[in-house]
């Protein structure tokens, strides 16, 4: 797959992937682990320096290139999913899994706390 993303969209590709495995390997159901909710949602659970307004210009990047699945209200995501092409693309990017991904985002200091 050819897309490409700027910084704070893969960042938060990879952040939403990090916890979908996370959940995957707690035994949570996929249709579940695959839900992150709101921005603020998204801003609550994982550890960003992004704005809100950074995490919704992100999602929208990323469902443009079909990654997420977002639903609006007045232009703010207040749903969003990890699609199965999210998903299969950061399976063949890490294929060595969580502490790859980790390791990726150990790059993204000045977006994220990890």
């Amino acid at each position: 797959m050819d897309i490409q993303l700027t910084k704070n969209a893969d960042a938060l590709i990879c952040l939403l992937y990090k916890q979908y495995c996370q959940k995957r390997k707690n035994g949570i159901s996929k249709d579940i682990a695959i839900a992150f909710g709101s921005s603020a949602n998204i801003y609550e659970c994982i550890n960003t320096k992004m704005q809100y307004s950074d995490i919704d210009a992100a999602c929208s990047e990323l469902k443009d290139s079909s990654l997420l699945i977002c639903a609006y209200a007045e232009n703010v995501v207040c749903d969003s999913y990890l699609s199965d092409k999210g998903i299969l693309y950061m399976e063949n990017r890490f294929k060595n899994g969580l502490k790859e991904v980790i390791d990726y985002l150990s790059k993204f200091k000045s977006i994220i706390s990890i």
